[in-house]
């Protein structure tokens, strides 16, 4: 077996689904999955043993299992577990269950079996693990996965346990004979008796009525061959006819297809003459006429191209006389550009005083509007100030009377656990009386039979032996009767004279005469059939018993568990009522205190409202300053701008250049903005004009120029194009005379016709082809109908004949068939009687034999010899590896009891217990027998790669051990061996390639984490 996938979810420490993908950590042959203790490492192969065979090691069926293995945070349990088997099929197998409303009950367990085929999962019909890998549960927990504390096991077994589980294994029964042989026997007897009747049947047959057969089907098959010559001579003459036919069928076709070719002769040789024509007209005035027609296009696009430049010229010329007036009618107001500038800035300046001036009147009036504010802000912080004290000495006499909440926290505390505890005995209390009243119920099952519950057992199997018993002495008496009535029946069949069949006799003076044989057998078969309806009844009782007993055991012990659980919460009151030690209050009556909780409760409300009331006046009072704040500051603004404004002011009436404060004194902001913008805009209209004009005529002048140029060279290339066009006309002229043509239309009409050259080429080429094939076949045709002497009437009378000689061959083959039939009978039936005679000899010889193995194989001495020679060899395969790991010191063996021994080496070879071992030394004969009986186990079932799984701590071994045992896990890679390990111990987490790291989470459970 090869794990695949892993997913666990709800299971023991695993809240939440954590997935191991086994294909990352087979790969490198060794691979661990560490962790510390109760950290969740067991679980995994606990979950792959239950999702295979329904078992774990920890519980029982008894113990509500599935409660105990369901996480206590989760909602249901969910194992998903793929693998390959020992045959490369790939199974998937899956657990689940849920939890129900009342939180202690689960739903039953399910679980289903899958395997993959094709590209899908199909469900299986059972889902028992040991049909796909061949081990029973117990063998499977030895082989492949070794729960932790199971390692030693194997090497522990008593003899006998360990030969049982050898011959599981192994399959030892198959060399426990014994019964085989006695079934071998019966057989064999019935066999004889069975041949005896056979060959009574095989009479009549003889080798001289076969040999009369043999003669008749000799003669009947020289006649058919006659039969089949004739009619196969005919069938030649018929096929040679039907041939001579389809010869003239042929030609007569052929001679219609050539006929109908000819009629389109005269449209062939007229489609070859014009494409004659075409075509060498193409040659000569296809690319000549196409060059005159683009010479023409060029001399029509340059003379319009011409014309446009000659119109652009004249739009240019009148432009720039245009722009150039415009320039002479700004350039004086230009000139005094500087002068219009100084006075815009010189208004600007007094734009910037005027405002400046309305700002100190603002400013001047806001000091005065602000400080009756900020002396009124003043009060009103002296004020909550005053209150403010007055609420913390409040609050601070409230506090020091309040009563203390840590002795009324842990009396409430201590009330609520009594409470709890009471809740708890009477809930167990109810419980156990309902268990009690089942048990009666089941009492009263036992009770109505009669039976004693610790007894009942005993009574049945007695009385089922009794009975079983006495169905043996019945099918006793039947045999004894089945003898007597076949001695009756030889006694009756005797003749005076004939030899007696038992004892060869011919005188018979007092033959046995047997009355009422068939009353005697009627009685026995009533005996019979009574008595095994007894047993049937007998099993139901039993079954329903068990059940009810098994019923009664787990109901008995829950309800100890109910009581001890019950005694200890009485005892846990008990000691928790003797803590009381509020002498202020009564254990047994919360009245007082319930009262002195809720006078707290009021006392709390009313300091919450006392600090919420100095919470808000404390806000308020900060609100305040604030504002206090927020007023001086402005204040000190007020007057910082005003000494910055009369300042500014200054500076601009310093800095006019033209202008004067006086002239413009009466103009209010508005007016001079105003001033300023129509000097600002005649600034701007003069400098875009200029730059506007300067740039417009030197492009104007730089566009005529281009112009003027390009038309220029179009004028020569117009030249050009007339001379070429000249030559080109010339050309023509001269073609149309040499071909013939009167004039260049008839050309363009032969051109414009556009007949595809290739194809048409093709389809006269076809016809021509076509037509001389089909010439020469109706010549070849012509000359085989010459030839073949074919007549009507001669096919005719030939196909007649050959019919009637068909059903006289048929009649012949019938007759025919029959004798060989007949004859293959009596061969098969007198090989059958030869066989027979063969039979009963073999059978026989067999007889005897099998007395003699009977006699061998009595008791298990056989098995328990095959079995110690498997135990050899596993010790012989496990020595391989303990002698690496003791340095040679020690080697496993088994003794006559099949038990293992140790030989040691260091003293004198004297063998002596596994027992005497030491615990590390025990895990390393224990690891080399796991491995060997694994090694041994997987190769009978032929598996690819063998995998060995081992849920042990190694904190046996000592440092060199633990290199010597790495050193031996890592050479099982080598050996095509695959092994898992589940350990704590560091230094092997740090040497083992691949891992998985387990951590127990105290929110979210087991987290599987990958390494490596």
């Amino acid at each position: 077996m090869l794990p695949v996938y892993l997913s666990i979810e709800g299971l023991y420490s695993y809240q939440q689904k954590q997935e191991i993908d086994f294909t990352r950590l087979t790969e490198a042959g060794l691979f661990g999955i560490f962790g510390k203790v109760g950290s969740g490492k067991s679980t995994i192969i606990e979950a792959i043993s239950f999702a295979l065979y329904g078992e774990t090691e920890r519980l029982n069926k008894q113990e509500k299992r599935t409660y105990n293995m369901l996480n206590l945070k989760s909602e249901g349990a969910h194992i998903v577990f793929d693998f390959l088997n020992y045959q490369n099929r790939k199974f998937r197998f899956v657990a689940r269950w849920k939890r129900r409303k009342r939180f202690e009950e689960t739903t039953t367990l399910e679980r289903i079996a899958y395997e993959w085929r094709g590209d899908s999962w199909v469900p299986m019909e059972s889902a028992d693990a040991g049909l796909v890998t061949n081990l029973s549960y117990p063998n499977f927990r030895r082989t492949i996965i070794i729960p932790q504390g199971q390692f030693k096991e194997f090497l522990e077994l008593r003899g006998k346990d360990r030969s049982e589980m050898m011959k599981e294994i192994f399959n030892l029964d198959r060399f426990d004979l014994g019964p085989k042989v006695s079934a071998l026997q019966k057989k064999n007897n019935s066999l004889l008796e069975h041949l005896k009747g056979a060959l009574s049947g095989f009479e009549s047959v003889s080798m001289e009525v076969l040999a009369a057969k043999q003669e008749e089907l000799a003669s009947a098959q020289k006649t058919l061959a006659a039969v089949r010559a004739e009619t196969s001579v005919l069938e030649q003459e018929i096929a040679r006819l039907t041939e001579g036919r389809r010869l003239r069928a042929d030609l007569a076709i052929k001679q219609q297809e050539a006929a109908k070719l000819l009629n389109e002769q005269a449209k062939i040789d007229t489609l070859e003459k014009d494409l004659n024509i075409y075509e060498r007209t193409s040659v000569a005035f296809r690319e000549i006429l196409h060059h005159t027609q683009q010479l023409n296009k060029e001399k029509e696009q340059l003379t319009f191209k011409i014309e446009t430049l000659t119109g652009k010229k004249q739009d240019i010329l009148s432009q720039l006389e245009q722009q150039e007036q415009e320039w002479e009618n700004i350039v004086a107001e230009y000139l005094r550009l500087d002068a219009f500038k100084a006075e815009s800035d010189d208004l600007q300046l007094l734009v910037g005083i005027a405002q400046n001036r309305k700002l100190q009147a603002s400013l001047n009036k806001r000091i005065a509007d602000g400080q009756p504010h900020l002396l009124r802000v003043q009060e009103e912080e002296k004020k909550l100030l005053e209150a403010i004290g007055a609420k913390e000495s409040e609050l601070e006499s409230l506090k020091n009377s309040k009563i203390d909440t840590s002795i009324l926290l842990a009396l409430e505390s201590w009330y609520q656990t009594d409470e709890h505890l009471s809740a708890q005995i009477e809930q167990l209390g109810k419980q156990a009386d309902l268990l009690r009243g089942e048990l009666a119920e089941i009492a009263s099952i036992f009770d109505t039979q009669g039976l004693a519950i610790d007894a009942w057992e005993a009574l049945l199997l007695d009385q089922e032996d009794q009975w079983n018993t006495a169905l043996i002495e019945l099918q006793h008496e039947e045999t004894q009767l089945q003898v007597q009535t076949k001695l009756a029946a030889f006694a009756h069949d005797l003749v005076e004279g004939q030899a007696c069949p038992l004892c060869g006799s011919l005188d018979h003076p007092s033959p046995m005469i047997m009355h009422d044989l068939h009353l005697y057998e009627k009685d026995l078969t009533d005996r019979r059939s009574e008595l095994r309806n007894n047993l049937r009844q007998l099993k139901e009782k039993y079954q329903q018993l068990m059940q009810a007993s098994t019923r009664w055991k787990e109901k008995n012990e829950q309800v100890e568990q109910v009581d001890s659980a019950h005694m200890q919460l009485l005892e846990r009151r008990s000691l928790h009522r003797q803590q009381f030690s509020w002498d202020s209050f009564s254990a047994t009556d919360k009245t007082l205190f319930l009262s002195y909780k809720d006078k707290n409760k009021l006392e709390e409300q009313h300091i919450k409202r006392v600090e919420q009331t100095l919470k808000d006046a404390r806000s308020q009072l900060q609100d305040t300053q604030l504002k206090i704040e927020k007023y001086r500051n402005s204040l000190n603004e007020f007057e910082q701008r005003m000494a910055v404004t009369a300042g500014l002011i200054q500076q601009s009436e310093a800095q006019l250049r033209i202008l004067t404060v006086q002239d413009f004194a009466l103009l209010d902001e508005t007016q001079l903005l105003y001033r300023k913008l129509q000097v600002e805009e005649k600034v701007r209209l003069l400098e875009d004009s200029h730059k506007r004009l300067s740039e417009s005529i030197q492009q104007l002048k730089t566009n005529f120029a281009h112009i003027n140029g390009e038309r220029s060279a179009a004028k020569e290339q117009f030249q050009q194009l007339y001379q070429q066009l000249s030559a080109r006309q010339a050309e023509i002229s001269a073609l149309l005379k040499e071909h013939g043509f009167g004039d260049i239309m008839q050309v363009q009409q032969i051109l414009q016709r556009n007949i595809d050259i290739d194809s048409t080429k093709k389809v006269i080429q076809e016809f021509h082809v076509r037509l001389d094939s089909l010439s020469s076949q109706i010549a070849d045709l012509e000359k085989r109908v010459a030839e073949d002497q074919f007549d009507e009437v001669t096919f005719e009378e030939k196909m007649n004949l050959h019919s009637l000689k068909r059903e006289e061959l048929e009649l012949q083959i019938r007759f025919t068939g029959a004798l060989e039939k007949e004859c293959a009978r009596l061969q098969v039936e007198f090989a059958k009687k030869e066989k027979l005679l063969d039979a009963y000899e073999k059978l026989n010889l067999r007889k005897s034999n099998l007395t003699t193995l009977e006699n061998l194989f009595r008791g298990s001495g056989f098995v328990n010899y095959v079995s110690s020679i498997h135990l050899q060899r596993l010790c012989e395969i496990a020595n391989v590896r303990f002698h690496r790991l003791t340095r040679n010191k020690l080697s496993l063996t088994v003794n006559e009891n099949n038990e293992f021994e140790v030989v040691d080496f260091l003293n004198n070879g004297f063998r002596r217990s596994v027992k005497t071992l030491s615990g590390g030394q025990s895990f390393q004969a224990s690891l080399c027998l796991a491995l060997a009986l694994a090694e041994n186990v997987q190769s009978l079932n032929k598996a690819d790669k063998n995998f060995f799984f081992i849920d042990e701590g190694f904190g046996t071994q000592d440092a060199e051990s633990i290199n010597v045992v790495f050193e031996t896990l890592q050479y099982l890679h080598k050996e095509r061996r695959i092994v898992g390990i589940i350990s704590h111990v560091e230094e092997l987490k740090e040497r083992i390639p691949r891992a998985v790291t387990v951590v127990n989470d105290v929110n979210n459970g087991s987290q599987l984490h990958y390494v490596g």
